[in-house]
């Protein structure tokens, strides 16, 4: 099994990125050919200039729009910028919560990074992910910054919340900032339970999730003491 990535958990304000865009996923065979023909279009067809890019403007490699059916998702080279000429799309990267990860070394090593990721447990909100290109040296080599965006976490039973229908209501009918559908429902929690039987709940209700159950309890007994309606257990 592929080695997990550490990462920092870290805020970032919202921004909007310019740039050209096509629509692939991990298992399209031409997947490499695609987003490496964006990046050489931007260079070489004169999009950076277009852009009204300088020198030292921070390039951006962008995915979203991630259909779940068939995980593909939009790929976008681009800038940000005051323009949008024709043939380029805008994406609003929203403030929150990112995975950050660093990455030192050859350019044509992030994909390897990106697999890594992919393996990585993380609540992912599945909205903007994005890299980050500063300096580069004339051989390839520079640093680049790779964020990709978290859910909120149901602060019951840690089940990422990553569309409307996720989260649960308080009394006024609002929808609830810090818990689920199924643990929360007008102000109330669903179910008057201890924390074991919410783990029990938990691995009862989806065991494909969980590769070996033994392994994934004890994985919930460290976690959940850290979810807001635990911590005082």
């Amino acid at each position: 099994m592929m080695k997990e990535m550490k990462y920092e958990v870290v805020s970032l304000p919202a921004r909007r990125v310019t740039g050209i865009a096509v629509r692939t996923s991990n298992e399209a065979p031409d997947c490499g050919q695609k987003i490496g023909g964006l990046w050489h279009r931007y260079w070489k067809e004169g999009v950076h200039e277009a852009l009204h890019a300088g020198e030292n403007t921070v390039c951006y490699g962008l995915y979203t729009q991630y259909h779940r059916d068939d995980m593909s998702y939009l790929a976008v080279v681009g800038c940000e910028s005051d323009t949008c000429p024709d043939g380029c799309v805008t994406v609003d990267i929203p403030a929150g919560q990112y995975a950050k990860f660093t990455y030192t070394g050859q350019m044509a090593g992030v994909g390897e990074i990106w697999q890594q990721i992919w393996n990585t447990r993380m609540p992912r909100a599945y909205t903007v992910d994005f890299e980050e290109y500063t300096a580069m040296d004339a051989q390839g080599n520079g640093t680049v910054h790779i964020y990709v965006a978290l859910a909120d976490v149901c602060q019951s039973c840690g089940m990422p919340m990553t569309r409307p229908e996720d989260y649960g209501t308080e009394r006024d009918g609002k929808p609830s900032k810090a818990y689920c559908c199924y643990c929360r429902k007008d102000g109330a929690f669903v179910q008057d339970c201890t924390m074991e039987e919410m783990i029990e709940g938990c691995l009862t209700y989806a065991p494909e999730m969980y590769g070996d159950i033994d392994t994934a309890r004890a994985q919930m007994r460290a976690y959940f003491p850290t979810l807001e309606r635990w911590k005082q257990h």
